[in-house]
């Protein structure tokens, strides 16, 4: 899935096939996803909601990382052990 089909998904109802799909994926694989999806996250107040229930620390961590995959997958795990 490319990141618009994901937002045009979202935005038609189909919130659990996506979160579904991105969460079986594996952190590795999930990471570059999202950081696709990054200027999707804004397009209306269901995308917004949705990523920000779903997957705000792993855009959090992309975030501060700018970007950087394996520092994104660092700044995650140290995220959830604390």
């Amino acid at each position: 899935m490319t990141a618009q089909q994901i937002a045009n998904l979202v935005n038609a109802g189909a919130k659990h096939e996506v979160r579904t799909r991105l969460k079986r994926l594996s952190l590795k694989d999930r990471l570059p996803k999202l950081w696709e999806i990054t200027p999707y996250v804004n397009q209306s107040p269901e995308t917004l909601h949705f990523f920000r229930e779903n997957f705000s620390q792993e855009l959090g961590a992309l975030m501060m990382a700018k970007g950087d995959i394996e520092k994104a997958e660092k700044l995650y795990n140290q995220a959830k052990v604390s």
